[in-house]
């Protein structure tokens, strides 16, 4: 799963947002299928393998131009690759304590979006359908509707919703 919780909502002691840091936190991370391992391996055999046409062509001119277009190939993947990388560093991290809900969502660029609501009046909508979207999951409250795990498969996102009711049912359960 690419979300997480820091300690288990039913296992919680909830507590006021002025009394501390937040006793739950969920953090959700985009999918990321490379890591920087994978990344090197991934490049060098690339590398390697490229070198293999032009070894057929050693001594010759059109060497040259074999090996600048692989050249410029590998650059372009490590480019992309890199730019991808960047982009998978977007997540959101939503604390829970039992009088507010704050959700953050840090974006690639550096910027970063803030929402918060009292969990008791926070409503957890999944869509089913949604224009292009399925299992759109959203949270309204303090007369503003987020989207939260936006760039979940549409199957993790009820499997979020589940979790996230369980969380609240928690944080606003008296003691």
């Amino acid at each position: 799963m690419p979300y997480s919780w820091s300690t288990l909502p039913e296992k919680a002691l909830f507590h006021k947002k002025s009394d501390g840091p937040a006793p739950v936190v969920l953090t959700i991370r985009t999918h990321n299928s490379l890591n920087a391992n994978g990344f090197i391996k991934f490049i060098t055999l690339m590398a390697v393998l490229m070198l293999l046409p032009i070894l057929a062509f050693l001594g010759q001119i059109v060497m040259w131009i074999i090996a600048g277009s692989l050249g410029t190939c590998l650059a372009a993947t490590w480019l992309a690759l890199k730019a991808s990388w960047k982009q998978g560093q977007l997540r959101e991290e939503l604390s829970v304590w039992s009088d507010c809900v704050l959700l953050e969502r840090f974006n690639p660029n550096g910027s970063t979006q803030v929402w918060q609501a009292n969990p008791y009046w926070t409503e957890i909508r999944l869509i089913p359908t949604h224009s292009y979207v399925s299992n759109y999951l959203t949270l309204r409250g303090n007369s503003r509707e987020v989207e939260i795990g936006a760039f979940l498969s549409e199957d993790e996102r009820p499997l979020l919703e589940r979790d996230l009711l369980k969380a609240f049912n928690a944080a606003t359960k008296p003691r």
